[in-house]
């Protein structure tokens, strides 16, 4: 069995803000969404951009989705990354086809890996929150899926400008709600099935999961 575990465990103050019930810190991951995606609308339309009327479009189809995927308890991993591809082409809305540069690898059968939703989604919006949005242009991911027999290998890694000097993590602790979201999921639905390891090395962030399949 595997064994979860946190490289940067999450704090007491941060649990004590999580909800004691299961189906509301589901929910909860909705609304970080949606935040996350109002605020980057109104900043293309402030830009009176062109691309504002499809941008609305695409985050009102996205939107639909993530409340169809977030009321399940587990769904198909294709539908999960078919989740992040649709964010992503909404931040290249957001942000500019070239303002950064995106390697997204995926193997093995996905269909046949079940996921709780959301999950790799927050991983990845955390990525550009964090990380893409400060690079000015020059910020740079990279995402791995592999499936292997019934095991899910998943990792994001990106360039996050401006952090601490090594030795000092209290921006790690404080990595956003989502992320910590996420840890909490998946020690709820996952218990003994997972390993999580999310930490850096220099200006690089990593967060690498390895999941057994689970039932739908």
């Amino acid at each position: 069995m595997l064994i979860s575990q946190h490289e940067f465990p999450m704090q007491d103050d941060q649990r004590a803000k999580l909800p004691g019930d299961l189906q509301l810190f589901k929910l909860l991951l909705q609304p970080h969404f949606l935040f996350n995606s109002l605020n980057n609308l109104y900043a293309l339309s402030v830009k009176k951009s062109d691309q504002t009327t499809e941008a609305i479009a695409g985050l009102s189809e996205l939107l639909e989705k993530v409340v169809c995927c977030s009321r399940q308890e587990f769904i198909p991993l294709t539908q999960e990354l078919t989740l992040l591809e649709d964010y992503i082409k909404l931040e290249r809305i957001w942000l500019g086809e070239t303002s950064f540069l995106l390697d997204f690898q995926v193997s093995g059968d996905t269909d046949k890996i079940s996921v709780p939703p959301l999950v790799l989604y927050t991983f990845v919006e955390n990525c550009f929150k964090h990380g893409i949005r400060k690079c000015q242009g020059s910020g740079w991911l990279t995402l791995k899926v592999a499936v292997k027999k019934d095991t899910l290998y998943f990792s994001a890694t990106n360039l996050v400008p401006g952090w601490p000097e090594e030795g000092d993590d209290s921006e790690h602790r404080s990595s956003g709600f989502g992320v910590v979201a996420a840890r909490e999921l998946l020690e709820r639905k996952c218990t003994g099935a997972y390993k999580l390891s999310c930490g850096r090395k220099g200006n690089v962030y990593h967060a690498d999961l390895i999941l057994k399949n689970q039932p739908e």
